[in-house]
């Protein structure tokens, strides 16, 4: 593999010559690696991009913002510092605001080994710059909302508007109730949209906007049609682990298990039993009134409603979204929720989502609603020309085939979706965990409450690469491991993987592909021209909370608290 250029002066860091070793955590001292790449190409070029829009824009950023030139200013330099912090290899600042979160931060930033951009995991360093985005806003007067990434993601989002009208169209065929093998194509369909959807990452293209080709990611405008569907088609080789009749096939039926449970189940009829975990007495037996005579049958005791920290079962049929990109890749995500729902094989699909602004194009919840609101209100209407079929004969001027895209299917989409939220069928959450530099093996030591949220759930799709290398413990495993074992324990609910591939680690290959792949192009797993759908059918099975019910703690609110739902 060919070195990326090298630091004329290397003293600040022992950056080695080499690839990642094989079941190495991903860190920039390697310096043949992505990671290296990163920190030394791509956040300086990302960093800067924040620097020239404040300077550039910062009468429109004030304005937005009701912030002051001395808001921009004090961003300005912020961001400046930390550029070349990374850049050279600098330890880690504390945060100094003062919230509970950046005291969690503080905490894991004194107990890292090498507290430095290069030499501790890359993971944690990559989260730990966005971290610090946000506090650079934080710190100042006006600035302490503003997304620093805003304008690119709605002008990725505009830009996407034909791809999201064609695939509109043909989702809205796919929503009225089918028969089986219909519904598990169908699925298969919007789970392989939903994949190359994950090409759209502007944190890849250091924040150029990037438009979908049928081919592959083109940044310059097309006059022929962008058709997503076809480009299923086109990239069928590239998928190197798909498991998407596996996944149709056990999800469909994990769900009606689960709804078959929730209907046999007798417990959700009466009040709630939280006082029982608290350390109170449950309340005292009634006794039996004596029958009347003549009575052919005994009054029949209500059963207690468990708390949530109790339930072992949820009261509905979920499926959760970890989302990655916003725009058009968010649009699929919808897409595909929408369809869990519309076929019943679903009653509520959640969507995790970042707290903050986060690897420049990661949803947030402005994000979920300005997607939902701007297909609701979409206006677009362009004639594009078809496809070439084979080739003309030689003087043949005939023009070739057009069609028109247009907002309609796009708009009833969005109408739905607005509809799915209000009614509660479309969840919005965003735990501080998914914000965090933690890998996902490690979620039940510093989040459990989340972890067993995630376990009410009949599967969980986890989109992208930064939730690929968390669900693979930023680890260089062996590319021919299982995506189980590959997992670490990881097992909170049955766990969909689907992730176009853009960084220096994968698992599930079958042997020799890897080798492969490399010796055609060594820089194969940083294009995104490739993507796997991973499937683990095995999940941990829930148990009563050893803690006290995470809403309400040791007082029981009685019927206030009968979301059994965990959102």
């Amino acid at each position: 593999m060919a070195p990326y250029d090298w630091p004329v002066d290397t003293q600040n860091y022992p950056v080695m010559r080499i690839v990642t070793p094989r079941n190495v955590v991903m860190r920039g001292i390697f310096g043949m690696s992505f990671a290296y790449h990163s920190l030394k190409e791509r956040f300086p070029v990302i960093l800067t991009k924040i620097i020239d829009y404040l300077s550039r824009e910062g009468g429109k950023v004030k304005s937005a913002n009701n912030a002051s030139d001395e808001d921009i200013r004090n961003l300005i330099e912020y961001v400046v510092k930390l550029k070349n912090d990374v850049a050279t290899n600098k330890k880690y600042d504390l945060l100094t605001v003062d919230t509970p979160e950046a005291k969690k931060w503080n905490e894991w930033i004194l107990s890292v080994d090498s507290p430095y951009y290069f030499t501790n995991t890359w993971v944690f360093s990559e989260c730990y710059v966005y971290r610090r985005l946000r506090e650079g806003c934080e710190l100042t007067k006006g600035l302490a909302n503003f997304d620093p990434f805003e304008d690119q993601k709605i002008k990725s989002f505009t830009g996407s508007l034909e791809p999201m009208c064609v695939v509109a169209e043909k989702v809205i065929s796919m929503m009225d109730p089918s028969d089986k093998d219909k519904r598990k194509a169908d699925f298969i369909t919007l789970l392989k949209l939903c994949l190359w959807s994950n090409k759209c990452d502007l944190s890849l293209s250091m924040g150029e906007q990037v438009t979908l080709g049928n081919k592959d990611i083109d940044a310059s405008p097309s006059q022929t049609l962008i058709d997503p569907i076809q480009m299923i088609v086109d990239y069928k080789d590239k998928v190197l682990v798909d498991d998407s009749n596996k996944i149709s096939d056990q999800v469909f039926t994990k769900a009606e298990n689960i709804a078959k449970a929730i209907e046999a189940n007798t417990t959700f009829k009466a009040k709630c039993s939280c006082q029982r975990l608290a350390g109170a007495p449950p309340p005292p037996k009634q006794e039996k009134k004596e029958e009347e005579e003549g009575s052919d049958e005994a009054p029949k005791e209500e059963a207690p409603i468990p708390c949530p920290a109790k339930a072992t079962l949820a009261t509905t049929v979920m499926f959760d979204i970890v989302c990655d990109n916003s725009g058009y890749e968010l649009f699929t995500d919808l897409c595909l929720a929408d369809f869990m729902i519309s076929q019943n094989i679903v009653k509520k699909v959640r969507f995790h989502v970042k707290k903050i602004p986060w690897f420049v194009s990661d949803v947030t919840p402005k994000d979920f609603n300005f997607v939902i609101n701007q297909c609701c209100a979409a206006t677009f209407n362009k004639v594009v020309k078809l496809p070439a079929e084979g080739d003309r004969a030689e003087g043949e001027s005939e023009a070739p085939p057009t069609r028109t895209v247009a907002d309609e299917a796009l708009k009833t989409l969005g109408s739905r979706w607005a509809k799915y939220v209000d009614s509660g069928a479309f969840v919005i959450m965003c735990d501080d965990f998914w914000t965090s530099p933690h890998v996902y093996k490690d979620m039940k030591k510093y989040e459990p409450n989340l972890y067993r949220k995630l376990q009410f759930a009949a599967a969980i799709l986890f989109k992208g690469d930064l939730n690929y290398r968390k669900l693979l413990g930023e680890r260089n495993c062996n590319p021919c491991i299982g995506f189980e074992p590959a997992l670490q324990g990881f097992i909170p609910a049955p766990i969909i993987a689907v992730r176009t591939v853009k960084a220096d680690l994968i698992c599930g290959l079958p042997k020799g592909k890897w080798e492969q792949l490399t010796r055609i192009d060594d820089r194969w797993m940083e294009t995104g021209n490739y993507g796997v759908i991973q499937f683990c059918a095995k999940a941990e099975a829930l148990k009563v909370s050893d803690k006290p019910c995470e809403q309400y703690g040791d007082t029981c609110k009685d019927d206030a608290c009968l979301d059994l739902d965990i959102v």
